[in-house]
């Protein structure tokens, strides 16, 4: 009689404790989908040590962009569909596996991707809309950081041709030949 009830008692243990290791795997799985989205200056402020006045300044531009920030993600997610969605994660995949980076990754999941003419369309409207909202927030950010601090943000593209310019640069090599 006492083997019978500790087995049971040692059986009861064991199913407890597996439905609690169960439920600590559901819950991770639920904080990944419950991420804190980035905030507006996140990417460019992450690696700079800011004293507690800027803390406090960067939280104001956050404050002062969140809505436009969040309704440009918005925008962005509507513009493909659930199958593009998939698709665009399995290429994305795919390319990292392949160790493709930068314009090669881009241009094997835009392939995947197959987007509309109305896609592409609305896609460029918001790609418009996140470098202007871009500029207005390392502009503000710039009013707050030090001169040290402000060389670690990004430049401003000119001409809209990669870095500097460059698509301006051939047409003066033309003219000159």
């Amino acid at each position: 009689m006492k083997l019978f009830r500790n087995l049971v008692c040692l059986s009861l243990i064991a199913v407890l404790a597996g439905s609690v290791v169960a439920d600590e795997k559901q819950k991770k799985g639920k904080r990944k989908g419950n991420a804190k989205a980035p905030t507006a200056t996140q990417r460019f402020v992450k690696d700079l040590e800011l004293t507690a006045d800027q803390k406090e300044k960067v939280a104001a531009i956050d404050k002062e962009f969140a809505a436009k920030f969040k309704d440009l993600a918005a925008k962005r997610k509507a513009i493909l569909t659930a199958d593009q969605v998939k698709a665009q994660r399995d290429a994305q995949k795919a390319a990292r596996a392949a160790g493709k980076t930068g314009a090669d990754a881009r241009k094997a999941v835009t392939g995947a991707v197959k987007l509309t003419d109305e896609q592409t369309a609305k896609t460029k409207e918001v790609q418009k809309a996140q470098q202007a909202l871009t500029g207005a927030i390392v502009a503000s950010l710039r009013k707050v950081l030090t001169a040290e601090q402000q060389e670690k943000l990004p430049k401003a593209r000119r001409g809209g041709k990669g870095k500097g310019g460059a698509g301006k640069g051939k047409k003066k090599k033309k003219a000159a030949a």
